[in-house]
C-alpha cells in the first residue's frame, strides 16, 4: 500500500478496551461534495496482493436468520461490470467483481471500504472473528493504496451492488501523503456519502474512522489533523437527535465520526514517586507499527478494532429494523464458516 459549526452531538460507547472517544453525527441532508483534485502517489500494491472476501452464515447465524439469503441471484439480476481503465487498481476491482458475480454476497449488511488499514485488517487477522459481534453479514472491500478520489471512482462496483445498511469508511491517509488539500479530502468523503445514500436504498449509517496519526506521517500531521477536524465538524449536524443522537428506529440517515487516535497514544510507565502511566496526547505508540511506521502489526488491531466494531454495532441497533440475512464473512475465493 502507499504511504500516504455546527452544534455537535456527542455520544459515547464502550468496548472491551475501555472508554472510547466521542464520535459525532452528520445528517444525510448535509452531505454533498465538490469535485476534487486527484493525488498522485507511488507504491501502489500489486493487483494480486488483496484477496477478496465472501461469506457464508455460521450455524449460529442460520439459527437467527433461517439460512435464507436476501440476495437476488445474479442470473436474474444485472451482473456487476467493470471496464479496465488503465488504473493501477484495475486488477483488484476486477477480482472483487468476478467473485461477487460468481458468489453474490447478501445485501443490507455492513460494508467496510477504504485503503490499506482496512485491507490488512482483512488479510493479516481473523477479520471474521473480529466482526462477529455485529451479528450481521459483513463485507470488506478495501483496497490498499487508494485515495478518497479512487473510492469515488469504483463505487459502482464495490458499494452500490451490495446495498449495505451500515458503511464503515477509512481513507484519506494516502491523500495527505500526496499533498491533497484537507478540504478536498473532506469534500470527496461527503460526495461518497451522498452517492451511497442516493444509490443504496438500505443505507442508514456511515462511519468515518479518523485518519490515523502514524509516525510515518509526522511531516504532514498538521494537514492530517485539519482533515480530521473538517470531517468531524461536518458530522456535527443536529437533525433528529439530542446529545445521544437519534431515537432508536428513527430511520434517519446519519454519518458518524469515530476517533480512534486516542486509543493509539503512547502510554509509558514512568515516575520516581511510584510507577504510573504517562500518556502523550500527540504521539502514537511506535511499537504498534511495522518498520515503515505506517502499517500495523496484526496484534496492534486489538487497540482500535473493537472500537470500530462497537460503533458499527451501535449504528445497526439505531437503524431500528432487521439486520438483513445471516451472519458471516467471505474470506477469499472459497467461502468459510465464521468462527464461533
Amino acid at each position: 500500500a502507499r504511504s500516504g459549526g455546527g452544534r455537535r452531538s456527542p455520544s459515547r460507547f464502550r468496548s472491551r478496551i475501555g472508554r472510547v472517544p466521542t464520535f459525532r453525527r452528520m445528517p444525510a441532508a448535509a452531505v454533498g461534495g465538490a469535485a476534487a483534485t486527484r493525488g498522485l502517489a507511488s507504491g501502489r500494491p500489486s493487483a494480486s496482493a488483496a484477496p477478496c472476501q465472501s461469506r457464508v452464515p455460521s450455524p449460529r447465524a442460520r439459527g437467527r436468520s433461517g439460512g435464507i439469503s436476501t440476495t437476488t441471484p445474479r442470473s436474474r439480476a444485472a451482473m456487476i461490470e467493470y471496464v479496465t481503465r488503465g488504473e493501477w487498481y484495475d486488477g483488484e476491482i476486477r477480482r472483487f467483481v468476478r467473485i461477487d458475480n460468481e458468489n453474490p454476497p447478501r445485501k443490507r449488511g455492513v460494508l467496510f471500504a477504504g485503503s490499506s488499514i482496512f485491507r490488512e485488517w482483512r488479510e493479516l487477522r481473523d477479520f471474521a472473528a473480529d466482526v462477529e459481534p455485529l451479528g450481521a453479514d459483513v463485507l470488506n472491500r478495501a483496497f490498499g493504496g487508494s485515495t478518497t478520489r479512487d473510492q469515488l471512482e469504483v463505487m459502482e462496483q464495490i458499494v452500490f451492488p451490495h446495498d449495505p445498511k451500515v458503511l464503515v469508511y477509512y481513507c484519506g491517509s494516502n491523500d495527505v501523503n500526496a499533498g491533497v488539500p484537507p478540504r478536498v479530502i473532506r469534500d470527496n468523503f461527503l460526495e461518497w456519502c451522498a452517492r451511497a445514500f442516493r444509490r443504496c436504498p438500505s443505507a442508514r449509517r456511515i462511519l468515518f474512522v479518523s485518519i490515523m496519526r502514524a509516525p510515518q506521517k509526522a511531516p504532514v500531521w498538521d494537514e492530517l489533523d485539519e482533515a480530521n477536524a473538517l470531517i468531524r465538524e461536518a458530522c456535527g449536524g443536529e437533525e433528529g437527535g439530542g446529545p445521544l443522537g437519534p431515537r432508536r428506529g428513527s430511520g434517519l440517515k446519519l454519518v458518524d465520526f469515530v476517533d480512534v487516535n486516542p486509543l493509539l497514544r503512547d502510554a509509558r510507565l514512568c515516575g520516581d514517586d511510584g510507577p504510573h502511566f504517562h500518556v502523550n496526547p500527540l504521539l502514537h505508540d511506535a511499537q504498534l507499527y511495522r518498520d515503515d511506521g505506517l502499517h500495523f502489526h496484526p496484534g496492534s488491531y486489538d487497540r482500535f478494532a473493537p472500537a470500530i466494531v462497537d460503533a458499527a454495532r451501535r449504528a445497526l441497533d439505531e437503524c431500528g429494523d432487521s439486520r438483513g440475512g445471516g451472519t458471516g464473512v467471505w474470506e477469499g475465493d472459497e467461502p468459510r464458516a465464521m468462527k464461533k
